[in-house]
């Protein structure tokens, strides 16, 4: 076993490792790889009988909390192990092999974001440091009425629009909120403009025959922004995977009243279909017996006041609920 950092001479391995592992197509992993990969500096691999059979990729961001940049930190992304090399403990070698990186480098800390919210993938990171900061909680929403503040149940100066992200306009704006939105949590890291872009248009591309469809909008009222989402149909059923306020109105502190509005908006205009999925961030600590609680967030601090800063998070969290946009 070889542990070593990767160069572009290495980019066709680690297409394929990628692509066995994830869905994500070729021209996107080859895109981020162009555009993230630093040779020879954060893209930790294991070379075992001459060829890469597990990868990881750590992509810097600043870490944020209200507002306060905190420092430069790792967001673990894409760790993938070849089928026939798995189950030997290599990616949780790689993993601390890529932690003493980071804190050789002065990082503050490495973020990652479990996709799936799978049970397993929480333990076995848990096993190499990792801490849970944040969760959600899943509410399914049927089509009876939800308790909002919009007066009477009217919905006549609402409108959910979708939109390109492709559209540079449309774009800027959604960044700008996104940077707002993200920066003034209790912990978060902020991704850089590429990156964002990169994240939401893969979850966004999906081919014409999938039965997923998914959807990016913009929800207002008489025209005012109040926030953009991501969401998804599956069958009969629609899933919001991602809210983030809009910074240009009275709604940018409200989160959870948004977020009901908008499940409101969407059962009841008509316009949708029978069953919504709402992810409602809650707070650590916080006792959630009627919904089931979904982890969200991983964080492995290589700071002291990293970590006393996430055993310590008092308030809601609100960002990329299930997919990570």
């Amino acid at each position: 076993m070889i542990f070593k950092l990767a160069d572009f001479s290495h980019k066709t391995e680690l297409i394929n490792l990628w692509r066995e592992s994830f869905s994500d197509g070729e021209e996107f992993i080859s895109s981020f790889i162009n555009a993230y990969m630093i040779p020879e500096y954060n893209v930790p691999v294991i070379v075992e009988d001459q060829k890469i059979v597990s990868a990881l990729y750590l992509v810097d961001f600043d870490l944020y909390s209200n507002g306060k940049n905190l420092g430069p930190s790792a967001y673990l992304f894409a760790a993938a192990t070849k089928k026939e090399y798995r189950n030997r403990g290599y990616m949780a070698e790689l993993i601390l092999y890529a932690a003493d990186l980071c804190g050789n480098r002065g990082l503050t800390a490495v973020f990652l974001f479990p996709q799936g919210q799978d049970k397993k993938l929480f333990d076995y990171y848990s096993k190499a440091g990792f801490e849970t900061v944040f969760a959600a909680r899943r509410l399914k929403k049927s089509t009876s009425k939800i308790k909002t503040d919009i007066n009477a149940g009217d919905y006549s100066g609402f409108s959910l629009e979708h939109k390109n992200i492709d559209d540079a306009d449309i774009f800027d704006k959604l960044y700008e909120s996104y940077i707002g939105f993200t920066s003034y949590q209790e912990i978060i890291p902020v991704k850089d403009r590429l990156f964002y872009f990169k994240c939401a248009s893969s979850y966004l591309d999906f081919s014409e025959n999938s039965e997923i469809k998914t959807y990016f909008g913009v929800f207002e009222i008489k025209k005012e922004k109040i926030c953009y989402v991501f969401y998804k149909k599956y069958k009969k059923n629609y899933y919001i995977d991602d809210i983030i306020l809009s910074q240009e109105n009275n709604y940018k502190d409200k989160f959870n009243e948004t977020a009901e509005i908008l499940a409101d908006f969407i059962v009841n205009s008509g316009n949708f279909g029978e069953n919504i999925n709402l992810g409602l961030n809650i707070p650590p600590g916080v006792s959630d017996s009627e919904n089931s609680r979904v982890p969200l967030a991983m964080l492995l601090p290589l700071r002291e006041n990293i970590r006393d800063l996430a055993n310590n998070l008092k308030s809601p969290v609100y960002i990329n609920m299930f997919m990570n946009i």
